[in-house]
């Protein structure tokens, strides 16, 4: 039932009433390429033929399809909720009044609790699977869950939407629901679910997760989806891997959503739709109920967040949607949500008034960090002192690692470490050589000893992968809880690091922290271009063009006024070259992507940590020194290569989390070679500049 490794694979299908279209989707299944799938089947109380066709799958592959068939005295007991023995005393008054585990969900949780594989996936009885779907999933989740698959993983793919008769609908679930695969975070899983459970995938770690039958739930995928997106990875194949059938039965089924028409709809069925987010609700209410040991400060914040909706009126909650990024894929559901959640004095909340939400200790106001574009706020008041705060005082508990990655500029890397060994704030300093072609290790290892440790990386994978090596060692060898990023070519103080470990250890929900960059000297103007937000494929272009980003710069970083009479703010991406991360948010998102070699770095670890629930935050009361990039500029020297290199890791980027097509391929193509003759032009003048400065004045 393996895969030739000794891993095995699981499939659990949930069956009711499934006579007309079962034996496709058991044949799909047991005609996958990969081959040895087992199949668990639960019933749940069948009144026409589908346990009679089940019992002969089971006879006719004994080794591969076993049946669990529910009891009818179980399934009164457990209130029509199949594998679900509820206490009385954890249900609420409110939830008597309705199943609060679905009857579909309650099979499938059954399943769960039954599963015994290395990998399971979870399957509808009327869909059709594509031969290539288990393998094209298995070998999505083997890249993210890590070597010894020990990090929760869940994967999921796009669908075709078919009829009854398998005729094509829409080429994609995603277009056609308006669903974003991309929204991950926890405060976008909450508004709005993107994995449907028929096209999933997850690995030992998060099924042990999920195992239990929560008291309350909206659905069974959308709390797997919860449980990966807080204590694990998730990764989504933009490829329709399945069939995905609407018919007359469908539980949920596929629907057109996101149009002013589809929200009049809704509006319509007020009754049913108040029903849905009774049921969002008393989901999250039960997640931070059965999980709240686990949970980050961050994310119980959120999650109080969202259950304290209810309680606020329609400005607040606008808000408070705005504030935790509480956004359904389409704008107009997200305004929609202000004025269709129902109304619900006193939500379930230890906070002492409407809508406001408990703070973790220490972190008295950094609500705000959790601003999204609205972002135009500080740090409270009681942090606004980010002055020499001395080594060791409250809030900075935990050892602190400096990394510094080297290829070929061991002077460099080697300046930096002696300048900063004696800094009372850093407990360690690992320095990293990328498989350096000239004698870089050799001479660095020579500083080996008290503060200093050398590691080599196998290959150069980059400067992404230098530095994922070098957080994991910090973590795992020397105990790090936070590592300070560092390129060799820059120059910070001693209270500078001291105030950044400050406020990652006082604000758990900060996953990274920068300074201020600024070029050449301290005294060099304060740049606005020290964080940006976000951009979407044409914002990519306009940042990657000298001339472009400055004509759009109001449009691509945050003005000026942003940062006017501010200590501190929240930002979407920091410069890279030098920042701290916290060691387990850095790990547990999966760090740099080690598939681009040099730049975007800073865009990708923004896009992850904002996918994770961690802000990022920029102080502006410290600073440090970036020499323009001296030992980049030492490794590669031609400024054309340079740009042929961004170009590569921009375009990878734009693929991988941007998501585009072709079409947005050829244009992007296109913009790079228009910034090529740029570039060109650029080197050309500063030649001739050069020049002219060596010969005196040209005549004319």
């Amino acid at each position: 039932m393996g895969m030739g490794e000794g891993k095995t694979i699981e499939v659990l299908l949930a069956s009711y009433d499934g006579e007309k279209y079962i034996r496709q989707q058991m044949d799909s299944i047991l005609d996958q390429s990969i081959p040895g799938l087992r199949i668990l089947v639960s019933d749940d109380g069948s009144k026409d033929g589908t346990v009679e066709i089940l019992r002969q799958y089971t006879a006719e592959y004994p080794e591969r399809v076993a049946l669990l068939e529910e009891d009818a005295d179980v399934r009164a007991d457990c209130s029509g909720i199949p594998g679900v023995r509820r206490k009385a005393a954890a249900v609420s008054a409110s939830d008597r009044n309705a199943a609060v585990v679905p009857a579909p969900a309650g099979n499938f949780f059954r399943l769960l609790a039954n599963a015994d594989a290395d990998y399971i996936l979870l399957s509808d009885q009327d869909d059709v699977w594509l031969p290539e779907k288990v393998e094209r999933l298995l070998e999505r989740i083997r890249g993210i869950e890590g070597e010894d698959g020990g990090v929760p993983a869940l994967v999921f793919s796009d669908m075709e939407v078919v009829d009854e008769g398998l005729n094509q609908i829409a080429p994609s679930f995603f277009s056609y629901a308006h669903c974003d695969p991309r929204r991950l975070a926890l405060s976008e899983i909450l508004a709005e679910n993107p994995v449907t459970g028929g096209a999933l995938m997850m690995n030992r770690a998060l099924l042990e997760l999920v195992r239990a039958t929560p008291r309350a739930c909206f659905m069974h995928d959308w709390w797997i989806a919860l449980c990966a997106s807080c204590f694990g990875r998730i990764s989504c194949v933009r490829e329709a891997l399945s069939l995905y059938r609407q018919h007359g039965a469908n539980v949920l089924g596929a629907r057109p959503s996101g149009s002013f028409r589809e929200i009049a709809e809704r509006l319509a069925r007020q009754a049913q739709v108040e029903e849905n987010y009774r049921r969002m609700f008393a989901q999250a209410e039960a997640f931070l109920e059965m999980y709240e040991e686990r949970l980050t400060d961050a994310q119980k914040l959120t999650l109080k967040a969202w259950i304290g909706l209810p309680a606020q009126t329609p400005s607040e909650r606008l808000k408070t949607i705005w504030k935790y990024h509480f956004y359904k894929s389409a704008p107009v559901q997200t305004l929609a949500m202000c004025v269709t959640v129902p109304r619900r004095a006193g939500a379930n909340l230890s906070a002492g008034c409407a809508g406001m939400v408990d703070l973790p200790a220490g972190c008295a106001g950094m609500a705000d960090l959790s601003v999204g574009c609205a972002g135009m706020v500080d740090l409270p008041a009681g942090c606004a002192d980010m002055t020499d705060l001395p080594a060791g005082s409250v809030g900075m508990t935990g050892t602190t690692v400096c990394v510094i990655v080297n290829y070929n500029d061991a002077e460099t890397a080697a300046g930096l470490a002696g300048q900063i060994a004696g800094y009372g704030s850093l407990d360690h300093i690992v320095l990293v050589d990328n498989a350096s072609t000239d004698d870089s290790y050799e001479r660095l290892k020579m500083l080996e000893g008290g503060k200093i440790t050398v590691i080599r990386a196998e290959k150069n994978g980059g400067y992404g992968a230098g530095n994922n090596l070098g957080v994991r060692y910090a973590a795992q060898r020397l105990g790090a809880v936070r590592v300070l990023i560092a390129n060799p070519d820059v120059m910070f103080t001693d209270r500078c690091v001291r105030n950044l470990s400050r406020i990652l250890a006082r604000h758990p929900e900060a996953g990274v922290a920068a300074a201020v960059m600024r070029n050449g000297s301290a005294a060099a103007p304060f740049p606005p271009q020290n964080a940006w937000r976000l951009h979407g494929f044409v914002g990519e272009l306009l940042y990657m063009g000298p001339v472009s980003r400055r004509i759009f710069r109001n449009r691509l970083y945050y003005p000026a006024s942003y940062y006017k009479d501010r200590t501190a703010v929240p930002a979407d991406v920091v410069h890279g070259s030098m920042l701290m991360v916290d060691a387990a948010a850095f790990l547990a998102c999966g760090g740099y992507d080690e598939g681009i070699f040099l730049y975007q770095e800073e865009m990708v670890l923004g896009r992850r940590m904002k996918a994770a629930g961690r802000r990022t935050v920029l102080l502006l009361k410290e600073s440090y020194i970036h020499q323009d990039s001296v030992s980049i500029s030492k490794s590669i020297s031609d400024a054309l290569r340079r740009q042929r290199l961004r170009e590569q890791s921009v375009m990878y980027y734009m693929e991988h989390y941007l998501g585009i097509g072709p079409a947005r391929k050829a244009l992007a193509k296109l913009w790079f070679a228009v910034i090529r003759l740029e570039t060109r032009i650029y080197l050309w003048y500063e030649n001739l500049c050069q020049k002219m400065k060596r010969g005196g004045t040209v005549a004319g």
